[in-house]
C-alpha cells in the first residue's frame, strides 16, 4: 500500500512515513519500499471508473437472498429472480469509505502478529492442493498429516509469516474437514492461519468457537484475529451464495477476508490486461461494497489471484507475465481505495522443484510486492496450485528474503554516505576491519541455500545443489520436537469438531 497521488480516494492514507527500514530489527519491515509504477494516476482511475460503470450498468449476481435484502436496503437496484444487483456509484463509493486502512493478522501470541500498514511485507504458503510430493518424488492423493508437515517447515522458516490449509486433507469427513485443516495448522505453527476450505455457515461457527478459544475470548478474537478467511469469487461478475453469507458471518465476529477473484485472461475475462483487471476489480469490490454496508469497518483484504490460459494447450498459466501483471494492476487498485493488498504468486506450474518453479516465483514474488502487495498466497504448491511440495517453501523463503531485501532501497544519510569514512582511507584504505563495517555487516543479505563458495569447495562437499540442501532442510524440521500446543486448548478442539460432526451425523 504505497501512497501515491490516488491513494486518497477513500480519504485514507494508504502508507505512513516511518523509520528507515535498515534501522528497523523487524525483517518484515521494509518502510517506503521501493515501488514499481505500472499504471499512472490516470490509468489507475480509469479502471476504476469503469469498475463503477459496469457495476451499475450490468450489475453483479449474488446469489444470496440475505446479500440482496443489504443491497437494496441501501439503494440497489434488486432483481430478485435473476438475483442480479445494480450498485450506483455512489453507494459504491460509500461503502469504500468505512474501509479501514490497517489492521493486524494475529499469531497464537504477539510476537507472530503481522502488521497490515503498508510498510510490512510477508509471505505465506499456498492453499487448496490436492496431492502430496514426497521427498523421493512420488505424488500421492493428500491429507491432514500433510497439514502438519507444511506448518512444521513454515514455523521453522525465518521469512514465511503464515500458514495455510496448503492441501485437503481428504482423510477427514467432509463435513468437518476445514475444522481439521484448522486444527492441523494451529496445533503446529504459533503463525496467522489462513482458512481456504470453508464453504458452509455451520463450519463458520464452529470455526469461530475455535478460534475464540485459541485467542482468548471473543474481544481478543478481534482484535488479533488469529485466522483470514479467503473467499472466492466466481468470474466473471458473480459472487457465490455460501460466500457471501460466510463473508458476512465472519466480517461480524472481526474476521479479515480476502476477496479472491480469480479471472482467466480470454476465458472468463477480456483477453486484454486491462479488461481483465476491470473484471477483478468489479468482483472485488462488489463483495467488498455488501459487506462494508452490512459492517462498516470490516476488515477486508484486496485480495485474488488473476490469471492467463496458455492458448495451444488450455493449460493454467499463473505466472505467466500477463498473469503477473494483471496481478501487479490489482496493487494499483488496492493504493487507490487505501486497502491491504494480497495477491496469489506462487502456484508455478512446474510438476517439480527446479529451475521453472524457482524463476517463476521469483519473478511473480517481486512484481507482487514491488507493485503494493503486503501478502502474498504463496508457496509450496506446482502444477498450478494442486502437488505440495515442501522443498518449495525452504526455496521461496531464501527467494522471499532476497526480495524483502530488494523492497527495503538504499538508504541515504550521512551514516550510510560514510563521506568521513573514505576520506580517512584515502587510496590505500582497508574497509574490511572498520568500525562502520563491523556496524552495518549484518545488514547484508546472506544465502543458505544458494552457492556462495569456491567450485573447489562446492565440489568437495559433493556437488550439493538447491533443491538438495531444502530437501535436507525439511528432514531437519520435521525430526526436531514440534510446536508445543496447550493441552486444554487441544482438548476443547477436540470437543468442538466432535460436536460438529455429530450435528451433521
Amino acid at each position: 500500500m504505497t501512497q501515491t497521488a490516488d491513494s486518497q480516494h477513500t480519504g485514507q492514507t494508504s502508507n505512513r512515513p516511518g523509520t528507515p527500514a535498515s534501522a528497523s530489527p523487524d525483517p518484515a519491515f521494509v518502510g517506503r519500499r521501493v515501488k514499481l509504477e505500472l499504471l499512472d494516476g490516470d490509468e489507475v482511475r480509469r479502471i476504476h471508473e469503469a469498475t463503477l460503470d459496469v457495476l451499475a450498468d450490468t450489475g453483479m449476481t449474488y446469489h444470496s437472498q440475505k446479500a440482496l435484502d443489504i443491497l437494496a436496503a441501501h439503494g440497489a437496484a434488486v432483481d430478485r429472480e435473476t438475483t442480479v444487483a445494480k450498485l450506483p456509484p455512489a453507494l459504491v463509493e460509500q461503502a469504500l469509505a468505512t474501509l479501514p486502512a490497517s489492521f493486524v493478522l494475529g499469531g497464537r501470541t504477539p510476537a507472530d502478529d503481522l502488521t497490515l500498514d503498508g510498510e510490512h511485507v510477508y509471505l505465506s504458503s499456498d492453499g487448496c492442493g490436492v496431492f502430496r510430493r514426497e521427498l523421493d518424488g512420488t505424488v500421492r492423493p493428500s491429507r491432514k498429516s500433510d497439514l502438519v508437515d507444511t506448518a512444521r517447515v513454515v514455523q521453522a522458516m525465518t521469512n514465511v509469516s503464515a500458514t495455510s490449509a496448503i492441501v485437503s486433507a481428504q482423510d477427514c469427513p467432509a463435513e468437518t474437514r476445514v475444522l481439521h485443516e484448522f486444527d492441523a495448522c494451529v496445533r503446529n505453527s504459533s503463525k496467522h492461519t489462513i482458512v481456504v476450505s470453508i464453504k458452509e455457515d455451520r463450519e463458520a461457527r464452529s470455526l469461530l468457537r475455535m478460534a475464540e478459544a485459541l485467542a482468548g475470548g471473543r474481544d481478543e478474537l478481534r482484535r488479533r484475529p488469529p485466522f483470514t478467511a479467503i473467499i472466492c469469487t466466481v468470474s466473471p461478475l458473480h459472487q457465490e451464495r455460501f460466500g457471501m453469507d460466510l463473508a458476512l458471518t465472519l466480517a461480524e465476529a472481526g474476521i479479515p477476508i480476502s476477496f479472491y477473484p480469480m479471472p482467466i485472461l480470454g476465458a472468463t475475462a477480456p483477453v486484454t490486461i486491462a479488461g481483465a483487471a476491470v473484471v477483478n476489480n468489479a468482483e472485488l469490490v462488489g463483495a467488498t461494497v455488501l459487506v462494508q454496508l452490512a459492517h462498516p469497518g470490516a476488515k477486508v483484504i484486496h485480495g485474488g489471484g488473476p490469471t492467463a490460459m496458455d492458448m495451444n494447450s488450455g493449460a493454467y498459466a499463473s505466472n505467466s507475465p500477463e498473469a503477473i501483471l494483471l496481478r501487479s494492476v490489482q496493487g494499483h487498485m488496492a493504493d487507490f481505495y487505501g486497502m491491504p493488498a494480497w495477491f496469489g504468486a506462487g502456484a508455478t506450474t512446474a510438476k517439480e522443484p527446479g529451475a521453472q518453479s524457482a524463476y517463476e516465483n521469483a519473478l511473480a514474488m517481486f512484481m507482487a510486492y514491488a507493485d503494493g502487495a503486503d501478502l502474498t498466497f504463496g508457496t509450496g504448491l506446482l502444477d498450478g496450485s494442486r502437488i505440495l511440495c515442501l522443498e518449495n517453501i525452504v526455496i521461496d523463503d531464501e527467494v522471499f528474503g532476497m526480495v524483502r531485501r530488494i523492497l527495503r532501497g538504499v538508504r541515504v544519510d550521512d551514516e550510510s554516505l560514510a563521506v568521513d569514512l573514505i576520506k580517512r582511507m584515502g587510496f590505500g584504505g582497508d574497509y574490511l576491519f572498520d568500525r562502520h563495517t563491523r556496524a552495518h555487516v549484518r545488514e547484508l543479505w546472506q544465502a543458505r541455500l544458494g552457492e556462495t563458495g569456491s567450485y573447489d569447495a562446492w565440489v568437495q562437499a559433493g556437488r550439493r545443489g538447491v533443491i538438495d540442501k531444502a530437501a535436507d532442510r525439511v528432514r531437519e524440521v520435521l525430526a526436531a520436537e514440534p510446536e508445543p500446543f496447550p493441552d486444554d486448548l487441544g482438548r476443547e478442539f477436540d470437543a468442538i469438531i466432535q460436536a460438529a460432526g455429530e450435528e451433521t451425523a
